[in-house]
């Protein structure tokens, strides 16, 4: 009998790797033939300063690690700090938008701009990585009037402020000026109704994103969030939102940052940002920045898993349609372990699968969540405009 139990005792250890071969195998399938949407990465900003088109030894993206992570359609979010509202932030945001035209220009072997969801669809069918135009915080839209000439840029997708309140909205991470929204703020979002650009509430105050949610006719979208269960602070969705997001038919998309993810990483992050910000004044920010560089290799160590617990966590509150990813690669200076730039959505598709996800509801976080909202906006600016559905 005790060899007998041993027996059974043995098999699934000896039946492990040969099913974690299969789980990779299948992994790997399912990143091959699956449009993968990444709803927030701050390219941008990079492309100001170097190119992404070759191998990088830092950073988190360029285009050889997009198509061996089988990325299909990262969000290149247009970032201005609120900071620059006094400095021109409208020319900033266009030096960004510039640069990413250049950037699909130069690699339009391999790049395309997507207008519309068709674009995805067709960069897939392709071989093709299709850039989606998104813009963190609205300051440089001077006023809601400005909205259509974005459009005409490719914008498909924006979040009226970013770490501190504008003439928009309030920040999560802010005083309160407006109780939610301004007047200008309400504004915008009718205009993005109108000319099908998505209204993303990542970065808005809670009341600024329920006012959002309730008055925008087109499914809102956190492109960037984490869940506040598990980490609370400000800046991460509580689960009223999240309801309410997945009520209008909405998505969010998970953020990668540690910071974001863990309570104990961000008590670390928080005692390591305050010796930064003392250091910026004393010693410079090249100084500070060396500094940092160094203490985030102190942070509590978080990993794929950590991102999985999140996705799963909406998934149970309010349905698989409603989670995608959002990582924040190239705003984030650190990462989860096993996730550490776009060439490793693999094995995060190897994580699900070990916690029992089907491939349907993967395929649908990696993209298929995101292509659709994306697609309703887009069919709603062509009912508006069907010259432009040609």
């Amino acid at each position: 009998m005790r060899k007998i139990a041993l027996i059974f005792t043995l098999i699934p250890l000896l039946l492990a790797p040969l099913r974690a071969g299969n789980l990779w195998e299948r992994a790997d399938r399912i990143v091959k033939e699956t449009i993968i949407i990444d709803a927030h990465q701050d390219v941008p900003t990079t492309l100001l300063k170097e190119d992404v088109s070759q191998p990088r030894a830092k950073g988190h993206f360029d285009l050889p690690r997009a198509f061996l992570g089988g990325l299909t359609a990262p969000c290149f979010a247009i970032f201005t700090s609120n900071t620059y509202d006094e400095n021109h932030p409208a020319e900033f945001a266009l030096r960004e938008l510039a640069r990413v035209y250049e950037f699909a220009l130069k690699n339009r072997d391999r790049v395309l701009i997507a207008y519309s969801y068709r674009d995805i669809l067709k960069a897939k069918r392709e071989g093709k990585m299709a850039i989606v135009i998104t813009m963190e915080n609205s300051s440089p839209i001077e006023n809601p009037s400005q909205l259509l000439l974005w459009k005409k840029l490719g914008l498909r997708m924006a979040i009226l402020t970013h770490m501190s309140t504008n003439k928009y909205a309030d920040s999560a991470t802010d005083q309160e000026k407006w109780g939610g929204l301004s007047p200008q703020g309400k504004e915008m979002i009718k205009r993005m109704n109108l000319l099908g650009i998505l209204v993303d509430v990542s970065h808005l105050s809670d009341k600024a994103a329920a006012q959002a949610i309730e008055l925008t006719t087109l499914p809102p979208v956190a492109s960037h969030s984490c869940v506040r269960a598990f980490n609370p602070i400000a800046r991460n969705l509580p689960d009223s939102l999240i309801k309410a997001i997945a009520s209008k038919g909405g998505v969010i998309g998970i953020n990668f940052f540690p910071v974001y993810l863990s309570p104990k990483v961000y008590k670390k992050w928080q005692e390591i940002y305050g010796e930064f910000r003392k250091k910026m004044k004393s010693e410079g920010r090249e100084k500070a920045v060396e500094f940092l560089k160094g203490k985030v290799k102190e942070l509590p160590t978080v990993g794929v898993k950590d991102v999985v617990k999140q996705i799963k966590y909406i998934a149970d509150l309010v349905g698989i349609d409603h989670v995608g990813l959002g990582s924040d690669f190239e705003g984030i200076s650190v990462t989860p372990r096993g996730l550490e730039d776009v060439s490793m959505y693999k094995n995060l598709v190897y994580e699900m699968l070990k916690e029992g996800f089907s491939e349907e509801d993967i395929k649908k976080v990696l993209g298929e969540n995101f292509l659709r909202v994306f697609r309703v906006a887009d069919k709603r600016y062509w009912k508006n405009f069907p010259q432009m559905a040609k």
